[in-house]
């Protein structure tokens, strides 16, 4: 006989939690539901301090601080009210991520709050699902980069994630992880003639993981199908996933940089050689990134290759 319930009484539910699960890998890529994600927000999933974290970065620097986040976010409102000369979408924008608290998040995709929540919820889902998987075997990082379209102005994440998707199957790969990043790439390199120099350009790539045995015999292909310009010269890369999350961190970061390419001194060389230095961005670029990423959505960086994202009660 089942213990009686007093009329005061609840049962509490079983708690649920995003997962991935394996899928057929001859299934296309696939974003996640975008309600999955924004139902996972709602509750508060990634904004406080408790949970998964990494190192990042060369210094391995902490994670950034949700006090940070929370200034950031009041200089970005700053900004987009400041400069967007009477634009209704930069205020629309500019209006919801000014209302993101604890009581009401508001889920936009280029909010530095929720930015970081999601990344937060996305490493914490993929460990579990590595922990979880060992018969998957080693895993490997990959990186991506497609040639920029000639005359190219609009930063569109939908487009290049239309790009990617196919290209992945292409190779052979049938299962793995992936966000887009954004890079402004400039070329900084004042002693060559303008010529010689790549025009600015923002650059959308793919980084991710997949198990280590398909990337490795995926890279001979990948490198015929992207080949390499004088703007990106090492358009595929791959390095050993060690497990560490902060790789993970890496294809979901909610943070992006102005790259300049630059010429650079080194010891036993006759020459300078080519070099990179992260910048801040720049005010015109971080508007265009805003509105690049409010027509991608809450869901539109992340892809799925032979997996799925369900709700595990």
């Amino acid at each position: 006989m089942p213990p009686l319930i007093g009329h005061n009484s609840r049962r509490t539910p079983p708690p649920s939690r995003l997962g991935l699960v394996c899928d057929d890998p001859l299934l296309p890529a696939k974003r996640v539901a975008a309600r999955l994600l924004c139902a996972m927000l709602r509750r508060g999933q990634g904004y406080g301090i408790k949970g998964t974290t990494w190192r990042q970065g060369r210094k391995k620097r902490p994670p950034t601080r949700p006090r940070d986040v929370k200034a950031a976010a009041r200089k970005l409102v700053k900004r987009l009210r400041k400069h967007a000369a009477g634009d209704p979408e930069l205020l629309r924008i500019a209006a919801a991520l000014s209302r993101c608290n604890r009581r009401h998040r508001c889920l936009h995709p280029a909010c530095p709050q929720c930015g970081r929540a999601l990344q937060r919820l996305m490493v914490r889902i993929i460990g579990r699902f590595l922990q979880a998987h060992p018969e998957l075997g080693a895993w490997r990082v990959l990186s991506l980069i497609l040639p920029v379209r000639p005359g190219a102005t609009e930063i569109e994440f939908a487009e290049a994630w239309d790009c990617y998707a196919p290209l992945l199957q292409q190779a052979g790969l049938t299962r793995g992880m992936f966000g887009l990043d954004l890079s402004f790439n400039e070329d900084d390199r004042r002693a060559l003639a303008d010529a010689d120099r790549f025009e600015p350009h923002a650059c959308v790539h793919l980084y991710g993981l997949a198990p280590a045995a398909e990337v490795e015999a995926a890279v001979p292909q990948l490198k015929r199908l992207v080949p390499a310009t004088d703007a990106v010269r090492r358009p595929v890369r791959t390095t050993p996933f060690d497990g560490d999350l902060a790789a993970v961190a890496y294809s979901f970061k909610p943070d992006f940089v102005r790259r300049q390419t630059i010429l650079k001194d080194k010891v036993g060389r006759a020459n300078p050689v080519r070099n990179t230095r992260g910048r801040p961005l720049t005010v015109e670029q971080q508007i265009r990134l805003v509105q690049a990423l409010d027509r991608a959505g809450q869901n539109g960086r992340i892809m799925l290759l032979g997996l799925s994202m369900e709700v595990i009660v």
